[in-house]
């Protein structure tokens, strides 16, 4: 509990500043308005002094001074006067009397105004004797006047002199008033100072102290002091500036408290990543040191000790470096490399990289084991890694030299594995793999140690020979590269046959040709294996420059059936099928055909094939299918349409979706197309193929295999495909007095029969060929017996033709085909 001046003091203290300074500013304005007063008060007072001492001294002592002055000119004049005429004689005063009225006024006047009871006394008495001359109207003596004149001179010096002792007075008493009230004013000058001096002591010990202590405070907080909880104390402003401090003082505190907490946990990661540091040192496969600018240890991990000794830190590095390499100058951080060879064969890549000061940071790395894989992947980039034969680009490279810089004769040869795809596919790759090394070898053993083996890639090979003297020595070596082939490939204990087709360029020795380099000589061999592999079995063909007259045919080919595309030159021609059970056409095959405006028509089998080859079927196959449902969605409802999809067409992704949309567009009945395929399609991509096959199924689509049994594994693809239909191929047709031929077509209809599949022979051109296919139990036929394929225009033509063709020829070829089958039948 406070005491009351304990507690007077308190709030004394917890005055603000703020009203600290506005009563001691009240107090020292109204110091101000005291002395104001004060001293107004006694400039008033000095002022009345003044006024009285003008008024009732200075003017009438002038006044009376001015009337003695009159008063004795007056006199002697009167005595002058006198005594011309005599003291007795009268004298006639009017003159006079103007003056001693101006005398008497003056007097009045100074009387009026004095302020001293002696003065006043005198002057009355005066006015007597200057009225009584003034009532005599100027009659009297000269003596007599003179007498008066001279009595009221001696009254007035006696009034001046009074007059005079009075200001005297009043003078001394005014200065004594104004001296005294210039003190008071010093003395309340002084009080305001002292006022003022002690407010200002009042501030400063009252506000100033507490100022002093927040500064303090502050300095101690930011200088990190440390100092007791700071108490709120003092004017309510200093409370707010400490409240703030002691907050700012708790929050410094816990600053404090949360750093040493990261301080600790820091030490405790620094001491962990020490640990770390070390072991990552300690498990790099380098060897590691670090050096000072005097080329002193100061670190290394236990790689470089294995390597180089245990050293501890401080080591020079000439104890355990010989290699003065090693500890050169490296800029800071620029880094310095090097290999070096250790030991028995032990590589090792040096790397030094600068630090401040000349310090080096040097890590020696075992690259024994890199080098032999750079090697080695040296070696596989110009290899190839499945046969160990030069690949095409060292090839090429050997190719050039061969023919830049000699002059010797050499041969060029291009091999290629024929079906090597069906051998992967039926046996698997493994299998393709082991083929293809044996192949490899086999070429290396025809070709002699002189010739350079190369695989191209794939199931390609080339070979280089050197030497020969003309080119029947290059046809031998074209023959014993397909002799390579003579023997089949044994693989897992089974034999696989595989035929090789030869492509080979023979280059006479001296002066080659200038437009002659690697690229071009394997082009002419591709030319030339392009050629061998129209041959059926293993072949060679040796380059000719005709060859290359029609590579540029061809890309001029390909050329037009581009232009041909964007300018719409090609034309759907229609052959019919005809069903002999219903004596009458089923529908038609939409055949494409091109009428080039300079070649003419081009034959199906010129630039199909190329337009496979380039992808230009896509497009045109599109087109095809487009206008022959457009076309065929005008025909009777009864008639199908049949449209041949390349192999390459199932390549396009949108191959389902634009058949769908392509019936939408045209309103043809899906069940009135017919998409025929041929054996080739299966080859690649077999899952693909069944699930847009089957798709179309789905749609409604009729699914025809043509030139059935010509290709690999038909049976496996009847069972496996969706089809509706087979057609027999012509090749079997043509001949069918060949008895394999005939046992083909036989077997084809009853299989086709087996699976509940229809079946249309394809390619009679005789009535002999439609008797006896017939006679097989086949119904449906094509063929230029029954009609050429002919455009659109033409269709309604060709119905009426065969309709009018059965009574008198189709019939009876039919009937003729049923008389020996009813016979054998009767016989039996």
């Amino acid at each position: 509990m406070r005491l009351p001046g304990m507690a007077a003091d308190w709030e004394m203290s917890c005055m603000s500043i703020h009203l600290r300074l506005i009563i001691g500013s009240s107090i020292f304005a109204v110091l101000a308005l005291l002395f104001a007063a004060f001293s107004y008060h006694s400039q008033s007072v000095s002022l009345g002094f003044a006024q009285n001492f003008y008024d009732g001294g200075i003017d009438p002592l002038g006044r009376l001074q001015v009337a003695k002055g009159k008063t004795v000119a007056l006199a002697e004049s009167l005595g002058a006067e006198g005594a011309a005429v005599g003291n007795d004689a009268q004298v006639r005063l009017e003159p006079a009397m103007r003056t001693i009225s101006s005398i008497k006024a003056d007097v009045q006047t100074a009387l009026d105004q004095s302020g001293s009871a002696e003065v006043q006394a005198i002057l009355s008495e005066l006015l007597y004797p200057l009225s009584r001359l003034e009532a005599s109207g100027g009659n009297m003596s000269a003596r007599m006047a003179a007498r008066e004149i001279a009595s009221t001179a001696l009254v007035l010096d006696r009034a001046v002199t009074a007059l005079n002792a009075d200001l005297v007075q009043t003078k001394a008493v005014a200065v004594g008033a104004i001296e005294s009230a210039r003190l008071r004013n010093f003395a309340g000058l002084a009080a305001i100072l002292i006022g003022m001096a002690g407010f200002a002591v009042f501030l400063s010990r009252s506000v100033g102290a507490s100022l002093r202590r927040v500064s303090g405070l502050a300095r101690n907080l930011a200088s990190g002091i440390e100092c007791d909880m700071i108490e709120a104390r003092g004017p309510s402003e200093v409370r707010d500036v400490l409240n703030a401090l002691r907050q700012m003082q708790e929050h410094c505190e816990k600053l404090e408290t949360m750093m040493l907490d990261k301080v600790d946990l820091m030490a405790g990661r620094l001491d962990t990543q020490q640990d770390q540091l070390t072991a990552a040192l300690n498990n790099m496969t380098q060897a590691l040191c670090m050096l000072d600018g005097q080329k002193r240890m100061i670190l290394c991990n236990e790689t470089f000790t294995e390597l180089f000794g245990d050293h501890p830190a401080g080591t020079n590095a000439r104890d355990f470096f010989t290699d003065a390499r090693l500890t050169g100058r490296v800029a800071p951080n620029d880094t310095a490399s090097h290999i070096q060879e250790v030991g028995e064969g032990q590589i090792m890549e040096v790397k030094r990289r600068g630090m401040s000061g000349d310090g080096l940071l040097i890590t020696f790395e075992d690259i024994t084991e890199r080098e032999a894989i750079a090697r080695r992947l040296q070696h596989l980039s110009g290899h190839d890694a499945l046969t160990e034969l030069p690949n095409r680009g060292v090839f090429a490279e050997i190719l050039d030299e061969a023919l830049g810089k000699g002059r010797k004769a050499l041969t060029i040869a291009v091999i290629d594995i024929r079906g090597f795809k069906t051998i992967n596919d039926t046996y698997g790759h493994p299998v393709g793999d082991a083929i293809l090394r044996q192949c490899g070898a086999r070429l290396i053993e025809k070709a002699g140690t002189k010739a350079t083996v190369a695989r191209l890639g794939g199931n390609e090979f080339a070979v280089i020979l050197l030497g020969g003297r003309s080119a029947a020595d290059a046809e031998d070596l074209a023959r014993s590269m397909v002799a390579s082939f003579d023997e089949p490939f044994e693989v897992e204990g089974r034999h696989i046959s595989a035929a090789g087709s030869v492509g080979a360029l023979y280059v006479a020795g001296g002066k080659r040709p200038v437009d002659l380099d690697a690229a071009i000589a394997l082009q002419n061999c591709d030319l030339a294996l392009y050629q061998a592999k129209q041959s059926a079995g293993s072949s060679y063909r040796m380059f000719q420059p005709s060859m290359r007259q029609k590579l540029q045919q061809r890309r001029e080919l390909e050329i037009d059936l581009q232009k041909a595309i964007e300018e719409g030159q090609f034309e759907l021609f229609y052959q019919p099928f005809v069903d002999t059970g219903r004596r009458a056409i089923s529908g038609f095959e939409a055949l494409l055909r091109w009428n080039h405006p300079e070649r003419g028509r081009v034959s199906p089998s010129t630039f199909i094939p190329l337009a496979e080859e380039t992808g230009m079927i896509t497009p045109i196959g599109l087109w095809a299918l487009e206008t022959a449902c457009e076309q065929a969605s005008n025909w009777v409802s009864d008639l199908a349409i049949s449209v041949n999809l390349s192999a390459v067409q199932f390549k396009s992704p949108t191959l389902v979706a634009d058949v769908r949309r392509v019936l939408a567009k045209s309103g043809l009945q899906p069940s009135r197309l017919q998409i025929e395929v041929t054996e080739s399609l299966f080859l690649d991509e077999g899952d693909k193929v069944l699930s847009i096959l089957t798709e179309f199924r789905r749609m409604g689509l009729t699914i025809s295999m043509d030139d059935f049994g010509t290709g690999y594994s038909s049976l496996g693809y009847l069972n496996r495909f969706p089809f509706d239909k087979i057609k027999i191929d012509q090749s079997f047709v043509r001949d069918m007095s060949r008895p394999e031929n005939i046992a083909i077509v036989r077997s084809v209809i009853g299989l086709s029969n087996a699976l509940d599949m229809r079946v249309i022979a394809e390619g009679i051109e005789t009535p002999e060929q439609m008797r006896i296919l017939y006679a097989e139990g086949c119904r449906e036929m094509q063929g230029y017996y029954f009609s050429r394929p002919r455009p659109a225009s033409d269709l309604p033509k060709m119905l009426v033709e065969i309709a009018d063709r059965w009574p008198h020829e189709f019939e009876a070829l039919t009937q003729e085909a049923i008389e020996p089958r009813s016979a054998a039948a009767t016989a039996a």
